[in-house]
């Protein structure tokens, strides 16, 4: 009788090989086993995933190009805009802006916390530079245009805050659709990529 056989030794086999396994991956990533106890499900999840959804850009099929009103803001103009379907915040509309960035506070608020995939980055800001976190926001929609799977980088944008502003739309939303300011209609105009 070969002992493989037994079902309760070919188990315990297969046990032992999955503990050992795991070991080797989290020694791989630097986690003592103390990590464990302080993840959430949240970074084990984000951690393990390996695939990064892209971004997808929308308009409403009734419409061919949107237009959506800016308030001015000295030189600069505000957009408004809908975050995840559920927070409504105000950016700054930021050209010279790579990411699209929000303020701690609507971090807070929105319950993000930073994507472990990303380490922190520096960003020049009015004030200097500072430390940002990196996460996604499922959806940021203004008017009828919305772009889904969001890249955006968390700041402190305590300057801004008796000014309501929550933080700054930048070229990763713009660069997902054909846009342009007018400045004389004070709107934004977007339309799909051909």
């Amino acid at each position: 009788m070969k002992i493989f056989h037994i079902p309760l030794i070919r188990w315990a086999i297969i046990f032992s090989i999955l503990v050992f396994s795991q070991h080797v991956v989290l020694k791989q990533l630097g986690w003592g086993p103390d990590a464990l106890q302080n993840l959430d499900v949240d970074t084990i999840f984000a951690a393990l995933s390996v695939t990064k959804k892209q971004p997808t850009a929308m308009i409403s099929d009734y419409e061919e190009q949107v237009i959506i009103p800016l308030e001015q803001y000295g030189s600069g103009w505000i957009i408004s805009v809908e975050l995840n379907g559920l927070y409504t915040a105000r950016l700054l509309l930021d050209t010279g802006a790579s990411i699209t960035s929000l303020s701690e506070d609507l971090a807070f608020d929105m319950g993000l916390t930073a994507d472990p995939r990303y380490t922190q980055i520096s960003a020049e800001t009015a004030n200097g530079t500072t430390t940002a976190w990196l996460t996604h926001v499922e959806t940021i929609r203004s008017g009828e245009a919305e772009l889904q799977n969001v890249q955006v980088a968390i700041l402190d944008f305590s300057n801004f805050s008796h000014k309501k502003i929550h933080g700054l739309l930048g070229m990763n939303f713009l660069n997902n659709f054909e846009w342009r300011l007018d400045q004389d209609q004070e709107a934004l105009l977007l339309q799909l990529k051909t």
